[in-house]
């Protein structure tokens, strides 16, 4: 079975420039995507960017191909499905390469594992599923929250007053961003990563981390060089 891992990195971005290439705990970011994807099931990983150093690096941690793509698809507005659709049409028209399975992966996911990674497409395989993303259980519901308007807060929701207990909520899992898992057929079907059947890989939200600012940096940095030692001090694990 074919199975390519997709790794949209662009070059640009407003937050922290060139942020897939900073190091986090000594290893450019976009480095731990990389490893984890080449222990997993995935046998073609492809990086799609505008970069000329996020391409030379990728070459230099021995990725199958390394595709530039077009200025229009490396704006903050441009969306990932598009460049995914950009990546497939050229991985055919180049390579003639079809894939079984696509899975997304974006940089900015440093503790995302391999482990994860298979276990997303063993889920794909085996539950009559059109795709799984990982996805991580929200701690603060929408039901409690305000949103502001003319210098007041308005509750979100009008029944709030009978959601003031947490066990009352229906559970709610927002995605993670490090793991989008499709059939092929899927994305060709429905025009979508999606589809009509989405199964959840459920993470942690200790694992969950997305890098977008430099306190999202931080976090991980911390997490990756401390987090298990800290478990360890107190004798716990993320499974109990």
């Amino acid at each position: 079975m074919k199975i390519v891992g997709i790794v949209p990195a662009r070059g640009g971005s407003k937050g922290i420039p060139k942020k897939n290439l900073k190091k986090i705990a000594g290893k450019p970011l976009i480095q731990y995507t990389f490893e984890s994807a080449l222990k997993s099931k995935i046998n073609k990983i492809v990086v799609s960017t505008d970069d000329k150093k996020i391409e030379k690096f990728s070459k230099s941690q021995g990725i199958d191909t390394t595709i530039i793509r077009p200025k229009s698809l490396a704006t903050d507005s441009a969306k990932t499905f598009d460049v995914v659709k950009h990546t497939i049409n050229y991985l055919k028209q180049n390579e003639n390469y079809e894939p079984d399975i696509v899975i997304i992966l974006q940089p900015t996911s440093p503790l995302r594992t391999s482990m994860m990674i298979d276990d997303s497409i063993d889920l794909l395989k085996h539950n009559n599923s059109s795709s799984v993303i990982s996805v991580s259980k929200i701690k603060t519901h929408q039901s409690s929250s305000f949103y502001y308007k003319n210098k007041f807060l308005i509750p979100f929701r009008k029944d709030f007053i009978k959601f003031d207990r947490r066990q009352q909520y229906v559970p709610l899992y927002f995605p993670t961003g490090a793991i989008y898992t499709s059939w092929f057929k899927t994305i060709t079907k429905f025009n979508s990563l999606y589809g009509p059947r989405i199964i959840p890989l459920i993470t942690e939200q200790e694992l969950s981390i997305d890098v977008d600012t430099i306190f999202d940096m931080f976090v991980a940095e911390m997490t990756i060089l401390n987090w298990n030692k800290y478990l360890k001090r107190f004798n716990f694990s993320l499974n109990q």
